[in-house]
Protein backbone atom coordinates (compact mmCIF):
# COMPACT_ATOMS: atom_id res chain seq x y z
CA UNK A 1 0.00 0.00 0.00
CA UNK A 2 1.27 2.94 -1.26
CA UNK A 3 0.82 6.38 1.42
CA UNK A 4 0.85 9.72 0.47
CA UNK A 5 0.75 12.94 1.68
CA UNK A 6 -2.26 15.78 0.96
CA UNK A 7 -0.41 16.54 -2.21
CA UNK A 8 0.28 13.15 -3.26
CA UNK A 9 3.53 12.77 -2.32
CA UNK A 10 5.17 9.08 -1.16
CA UNK A 11 5.22 9.57 2.23
CA UNK A 12 5.85 5.73 3.23
CA UNK A 13 4.86 1.93 2.09
CA UNK A 14 3.04 -0.73 3.78
CA UNK A 15 3.90 -4.03 2.47
CA UNK A 16 2.70 -7.71 3.37
CA UNK A 17 6.35 -8.42 4.59
CA UNK A 18 6.24 -5.38 6.86
CA UNK A 19 3.24 -6.50 8.90
CA UNK A 20 4.27 -10.32 8.91
CA UNK A 21 7.38 -9.31 10.06
CA UNK A 22 6.01 -7.72 12.96
CA UNK A 23 3.40 -10.19 14.00
CA UNK A 24 6.52 -12.59 14.28
CA UNK A 25 7.32 -13.36 18.14
CA UNK A 26 5.55 -10.59 19.85
CA UNK A 27 1.94 -9.49 20.59
CA UNK A 28 1.02 -6.57 17.92
CA UNK A 29 -1.69 -4.40 18.44
CA UNK A 30 -3.33 -3.90 14.92
CA UNK A 31 -5.43 -0.93 15.56
CA UNK A 32 -2.14 1.14 14.98
CA UNK A 33 -1.78 3.68 12.60
CA UNK A 34 -0.59 2.37 9.63
CA UNK A 35 1.94 5.18 9.60
CA UNK A 36 4.16 3.44 12.95
CA UNK A 37 4.18 -0.13 10.45
CA UNK A 38 5.31 1.67 7.17
CA UNK A 39 8.63 2.00 5.45
CA UNK A 40 9.31 5.75 5.44
CA UNK A 41 12.07 5.47 2.79
CA UNK A 42 10.77 2.42 0.89
CA UNK A 43 12.89 2.50 -2.53
CA UNK A 44 11.35 4.26 -5.62
CA UNK A 45 12.15 4.71 -9.40
CA UNK A 46 12.19 8.19 -10.54
CA UNK A 47 10.04 8.67 -14.04
CA UNK A 48 13.22 9.51 -15.69
CA UNK A 49 14.72 5.56 -14.99
CA UNK A 50 15.36 2.95 -17.84
CA UNK A 51 13.70 -0.33 -17.88
CA UNK A 52 16.75 -1.94 -17.49
CA UNK A 53 17.05 -0.17 -14.16
CA UNK A 54 14.01 -1.37 -12.96
CA UNK A 55 14.75 -5.04 -14.20
CA UNK A 56 18.23 -4.97 -12.07
CA UNK A 57 16.15 -3.97 -9.17
CA UNK A 58 13.48 -6.32 -9.67
CA UNK A 59 15.49 -9.29 -10.06
CA UNK A 60 16.77 -9.31 -7.13
CA UNK A 61 13.91 -10.86 -5.56
CA UNK A 62 13.70 -8.18 -2.71
CA UNK A 63 10.98 -6.20 -4.70
CA UNK A 64 7.77 -6.64 -6.51
CA UNK A 65 6.67 -3.38 -6.60
CA UNK A 66 7.99 -0.09 -7.13
CA UNK A 67 6.67 3.09 -6.78
CA UNK A 68 7.23 5.29 -9.87
CA UNK A 69 7.78 9.29 -8.09
CA UNK A 70 8.69 12.49 -9.99
CA UNK A 71 10.90 15.82 -9.09
CA UNK A 72 8.52 16.32 -6.45
CA UNK A 73 7.99 12.87 -5.15
CA UNK A 74 4.80 12.96 -6.62
CA UNK A 75 3.44 9.08 -6.98
CA UNK A 76 3.05 9.11 -10.78
CA UNK A 77 2.67 4.63 -10.93
CA UNK A 78 4.23 1.63 -9.61
CA UNK A 79 5.76 -0.91 -11.67
CA UNK A 80 5.44 -4.56 -11.06
CA UNK A 81 7.72 -7.35 -12.79
CA UNK A 82 4.71 -8.70 -14.33
CA UNK A 83 4.10 -5.36 -16.34
CA UNK A 84 8.32 -5.53 -17.32
CA UNK A 85 7.38 -9.07 -18.64
CA UNK A 86 4.15 -7.47 -20.47
CA UNK A 87 6.09 -4.71 -22.31
CA UNK A 88 9.22 -6.84 -23.11
CA UNK A 89 6.67 -9.32 -24.46
CA UNK A 90 5.02 -6.83 -26.68
CA UNK A 91 8.46 -4.97 -27.64
CA UNK A 92 10.15 -7.77 -29.06
CA UNK A 93 7.84 -10.77 -29.86
CA UNK A 94 9.32 -12.15 -32.78
CA UNK A 95 12.93 -12.51 -30.26
CA UNK A 96 10.68 -14.24 -27.66
CA UNK A 97 8.23 -16.39 -29.86
CA UNK A 98 11.34 -17.81 -31.40
CA UNK A 99 14.00 -18.70 -28.47
CA UNK A 100 13.61 -22.72 -27.98
CA UNK A 101 12.16 -23.69 -24.31
CA UNK A 102 15.82 -23.94 -23.02
CA UNK A 103 17.54 -21.34 -24.65
CA UNK A 104 21.20 -22.97 -23.67
CA UNK A 105 19.82 -26.41 -25.11
CA UNK A 106 20.22 -26.58 -29.16
CA UNK A 107 19.18 -29.28 -30.80
CA UNK A 108 21.94 -31.28 -33.08
CA UNK A 109 19.20 -32.14 -35.55
CA UNK A 110 15.99 -30.51 -37.07
CA UNK A 111 12.71 -31.72 -36.26
CA UNK A 112 11.76 -34.43 -37.63
CA UNK A 113 15.02 -35.98 -38.85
Amino acid sequence: MLVTDGQGRLAGVLTERDIFARLVGEPVDLRRPVETMMNREPKTFHIDETVHDAIKLLATGVYRNVPIVDDDRRVVGIVRQVDILKYLAEAFPEELLNLPPRPHQRMKESEGA
